[in-house]
């Protein structure tokens, strides 16, 4: 069964059409897994002073239309039973029994003292309520392409960028990556998938570097993401934007 976690669309939480941006999109499903975690158990920092950590490796979304200033909204999530060392965790935001968004995020639970990943058959994640994944109308993943990149930015990773662990937040890509998308103010990130390959710590300048357009079937204007701090690929992403 899923958590259920309502919200609202906060004011300092919009862009310039009123509208949640990419990045508190997915924090609306962030706080929903930490909720959950906190009322089942066992809780994220009950699992640190375990030594084991929740680690993100891949997040894909899927936003049907944009929320709205002020919307009451439910967020929805669950974990998904694993042999493996990857944890599936999906989300569903809804206003009413509108569906506006999906999410499906992969996550490796990393034994801190061995530093190795802890594999589904040794942590049941059956207390926070399990389903099948949910189903995105396009694959969760992708392979890195062989096409061009240009260079379009720097950014130092600043303290308000980084939680408890000192690496930005996972959250934080979203709204970085939309501000190299054109015509930012016409259009909205109606997809995104981020690999997530190596961390990005406080005080480090991340480069960023695009792809140039294209078109796929569902109708999006399509960009290819990848940033680089100290020479190593730290994520790979795929933007969908559609017009407003």
């Amino acid at each position: 069964m899923p958590f259920r976690y309502e919200m609202q669309v906060g004011a300092h939480e919009i862009d310039t059409n009123c509208l949640a941006t990419p990045t508190s999109t997915v924090k609306y499903m962030m706080e929903a897994v930490d909720r959950n975690m906190q009322s089942t158990k066992p809780s994220y920092q009950e699992l640190m002073d375990k030594g084991l950590s929740f680690i993100v490796s891949r997040t894909a979304i899927e936003v049907l239309r944009p929320l709205k200033e002020y919307e009451n909204i439910v967020v929805e999530t669950w974990a998904s039973e694993s042999e493996s060392v990857s944890f599936p965790r999906s989300y569903t935001i809804k206003v009413g029994e509108e569906v506006v968004a999906r999410g499906l995020s992969t996550w490796a639970l990393i034994d801190l003292n061995r530093r190795r990943p802890v594999r589904g058959s040794e942590f049941s994640v059956a207390a926070y309520g399990t389903d099948e994944p949910v189903t995105l109308s396009f694959p969760h993943r992708f392979k890195p392409l062989d096409i061009p990149f240009e260079k379009c930015g720097e950014r130092s990773i600043m303290y308000s960028d980084v939680d408890r662990n000192f690496h930005m937040n996972n959250t934080k890509y979203f709204d970085l990556l939309f501000d190299f998308v054109p015509n930012r103010e016409k259009i909205y990130m109606s997809s995104c998938i981020i690999n997530y390959v190596t961390e990005a710590p406080l005080g480090k300048v991340m480069e960023i570097y695009k792809s140039e357009a294209s078109k796929n079937e569902r109708g999006e204007t399509v960009y290819y993401f990848k940033t680089v701090i100290d020479g190593k690929t730290n994520i790979q992403a795929m933007v969908g934007v559609q017009h407003i």
